[in-house]
């Protein structure tokens, strides 16, 4: 069994090696032909590995070709199908899940099962929807797609882990039925009644998270507060309140057990109690990863116990591992699979390396609670330090409370009953988050550098565990050497670094330079907005911020993050294009969180200072030189933007190096003033004006009006959202810039583009192709 259940593991695990479907069939054809040699040579291990590829195979062609659907018709489409999310009637939310069971047009019908994520395009008219209800709507639908930047929030991955299928905009629609009946109608029917008896209680959206695994009723700062403390499992139900349930369950079966006497059937009713509290407990959550994962792993360990039979827990855990990924191999790309497995894993490998408590006759009061602190305290560190390589990417905890939120739903038709234990629960909570308040603000980023140090802590914990120091000394101080030396740089680098240790300062501008370091242009992928970052020396420069919306902003899900996985707690300088939100909506949180040590705009704003012709400044090995507007306004729109060049050179002196052209949004009258201004304006990286809009890049422009040589960029950089509702960037103006043979680089479609940059020679890098490529990735030549 162990063979098998490792042989099947890996397979279904090999979606994660192989990112091209041609290459991953070459690979399943291979490893069947070879399967059957090995069969006959009595390799089994290979049959298994290919029964788990096979299986992740099946699952990924599957996934693809119901992605691929949604491209059927770029008009509304209709579709028939049901509500598949708990959606809160006392709070708009335009954003729904819904399962279809039939694609409708006046041409074809199709019956097919997709699972999409929708919202309404008219709030003002929304009905209201609940889950189970069977509606006929009419959409727009797209493929699943996100941005892909080098740090931040992956959603196309995140699709993937949910099996979401597209993505669409509802114009309309029909309910054809209610879900009152229905398992689904149910589930909202309890919810809907824990919102009432919820209402008045401070602490509503923790309980319905943890009662329904509901997260809409979190706000921003919950969960800041969530991240920063380490609860993060209090916004949904974990597998450890899956466990509590099952043996509330188990205890209530004895209960009944007993009170049957003799009866035979009656020694089954402790394990069918348990399993059913424990699934109803699941139900509730929508089946969560962390649920199926506890509610698989109980019923495996609870008939081990009813049929005597004894496995040891990592065989347990590797069954539950491997069927979990059999049911649905995609889970492997959703967060919660592995934190939910890691914890398991590190518990039971603390339990087989001697952290439990035995328990002795012989020991007194005091010893007996030592051992159970001491159990208990160890146990901690081991999940602190052996989880440092998942909580890296993901944080996570757990809350004891749960049993008090089931209670509340399993009295819930008793109102009196029911309102006591939303009170109950609701007290309970109250004092975990007064606690975690005295952590808010104290969550620790971990850059990309960092990451070894804390691969080699989790690894050096394990050796020191499970090697004792004493016999292996010599191996343990050999491994802590490599830890130590592991991506450092030569001496002779370093010195090399050391001659070249003046390096100016924005404080500091025209301090002469020895030697011209590399730097760095990150576009990042921030939708339709801007947002572009300058660095040199591990120190940067931002040119806009991105826009920003009710819940969130660019400036917290993408360019902090980005930052923060490089090591950077501070800007150098912020440059503001111009007001409007989609370039300027992040600059508070920006100067909150980072603090620049110079801002400039086009506009006037407070403690910023004019960006306009003829300001030039020096930072680091660059030199930033402002083109245009020739003055400042009490707000700056499209034709004001501010006109960045950016080369290096020290003092008056520019190298003959690349050279980059900030534009913002600036319009066509905006280019032809400034073709005037600057005639010989020639740079070798453009940014494309106003996201490719037909309202720039005229031709005029670009040809500089014939005076000199026509401008020549050997890049192009827009920045631009996928399957944006303006038809950016226009086909007109890339045509012309692809004419003109410059490279077309567009957020759209290469996610994050980066160009490391070293004298003359430039660098691209295109992360949706070149560092994040993966089979799910929606193919450029589909959109």
């Amino acid at each position: 069994m162990n063979t098998s259940a490792a042989g099947v593991a890996i397979g279904l695990l090999s979606l994660h090696l192989w990112l091209a479907l041609p290459t991953y069939h070459g690979f399943i054809t291979a490893l069947m032909i070879g399967s059957v040699v090995c069969f006959y040579s009595k390799w089994r291990l290979l049959i298994y590995i290919a029964i788990g590829a096979c299986l992740a195979n099946l699952a990924a062609t599957s996934y693809l070709k119901n992605v691929q659907l949604t491209f059927i018709e770029p008009r509304n489409i209709t579709i028939v199908g049901e509500v598949s999310s708990l959606l809160n009637r006392k709070k708009l939310d335009t954003l729904f899940d819904f399962v279809t069971s039939e694609l409708r047009q006046p041409d074809f019908r199709l019956s097919k099962k997709l699972r999409l994520r929708l919202s309404w395009q008219n709030q003002t008219n929304m009905p209201v929807m609940k889950q189970g209800e069977r509606w006929q709507l009419q959409v727009r639908l797209r493929p699943p797609h996100g941005r892909v930047n080098s740090a931040g929030y992956d959603r196309e991955r995140q699709f993937v882990g949910k099996g979401i299928h597209g993505v669409g905009v509802v114009t309309g629609g029909v309910r054809l039925a209610s879900g009152q009946h229905s398992l689904a109608g149910l589930r909202q029917m309890a919810f809907d009644r824990a919102l009432e008896y919820t209402d008045e209680l401070n602490h509503q959206g923790y309980l319905l998270a943890l009662g329904f695994g509901f997260r809409g009723a979190l706000e921003a700062q919950d969960w800041g507060l969530l991240r920063d403390s380490g609860l993060a499992h209090l916004m949904a139900i974990s597998g450890l309140h899956i466990g509590l349930a099952i043996m509330l369950g188990w205890w209530g079966g004895g209960v009944l057990r007993n009170l049957f006497g003799d009866w035979p059937h009656a020694i089954w009713l402790p394990l069918w109690v348990g399993l059913t509290t424990g699934g109803v407990y699941a139900w509730l959550a929508g089946f969560t990863l962390p649920t199926q994962r506890a509610l698989l792993m109980s019923s495996v360990v609870l008939l081990l116990l009813r049929f005597r039979v004894v496995w040891p827990s990592w065989q347990v855990l590797l069954l539950v591992f491997t069927v979990s990924l059999a049911l649905d191999p995609l889970a492997s790309y959703n967060a919660g699979f592995w934190l939910s497995f890691a914890a398991v894993a590190v518990i039971a490998m603390a339990h087989v390396g001697g952290v439990r408590f035995e328990e002795s006759s012989e020991m007194k009061l005091h010893q007996r609670w030592l051992g159970k602190w001491r159990a208990l305290l160890l146990l901690q560190l081991s999940l602190l330090v052996l989880m440092l390589p998942v909580q890296w990417l993901w944080f996570g905890g757990f809350s004891p409370w749960a049993p008090l939120v089931l209670a509340a739903i399993v009295f819930s038709s008793v109102e009196q009953l029911a309102m006591v234990c939303w009170q109950m629960a609701n007290m309970t909570l109250s004092p975990v988050l007064w606690i975690a308040e005295w952590a808010r603000g104290g969550w620790w980023v971990l850059a990309d550098s960092a990451g070894r140090w804390v691969l080699a802590a989790s690894a050096m914990s394990v050796l020191l565990w499970l090697l004792p120091l004493r016999r292996f000394a010599a191996l343990l101080t050999v491994l802590s050497m490599v830890v130590m030396l592991w991506n450092q740089p030569a001496v002779i680098q370093g010195t090399q670094m050391a001659e070249t240790d003046d390096k100016p300062t924005s404080h500091d501008p025209f301090v002469s330079i020895k030697n011209r370091e590399p730097w760095q242009i990150d576009l990042l992928d921030v939708g339709h907005g801007l947002a572009v970052l300058i660095s040199t020396q591990n120190r940067s420069v931002l040119y806009d911020t991105g826009n920003r919306w009710p819940e969130g902003s660019i400036a917290h899900s993408v360019i902090e993050p980005v930052l923060k996985q490089r090591g950077q707690t501070s800007l150098d300088g912020l440059i503001l294009s111009h007001a409007d939100s989609d370039h300027a909506a992040g600059a508070d949180y920006l100067v909150e969180v980072f603090d620049p040590d110079w801002k400039r705009s086009s506009d006037f704003r407070e403690g910023y200072q004019a960006c306009v012709r003829g300001e030039k400044w020096q930072w680091y090995s660059l030199r930033f030189r402002v083109l245009w507007p020739p003055k400042q306004v009490a707000r700056a729109a499209n034709p004001h933007s501010c006109v960045v060049e950016v080369k290096q050179g020290v003092g008056g002196s520019m190298a003959n190096d690349t050279s980059l052209l900030l534009t913002g949004d600036i319009d066509a009258i905006s280019e032809l003033l400034l073709a005037r201004l600057e005639p010989n304006l020639s740079p070798d990286i453009l940014l494309v004006p106003h996201h490719g809009s037909r309202s720039s890049s005229t031709v005029t422009w670009l040809d500089q009006m014939g005076w000199f040589d026509r401008m020549d960029p050997k890049y192009a950089l827009v920045s631009v959202a996928r399957f944006n509702p303006w038809g950016l960037p226009s086909s007109d103006v890339q045509q012309r810039y692809l004419d003109r043979g410059v490279n077309w680089l567009s957020t759209a479609e290469l996610g994050q583009v980066s160009l490391h940059i070293n004298g003359e020679e430039v660098d691209v890098v295109r992360y949706r192709q070149d560092r994040k490529a993966a089979w799910f990735r929606p193919a450029t030549s589909q959109e």
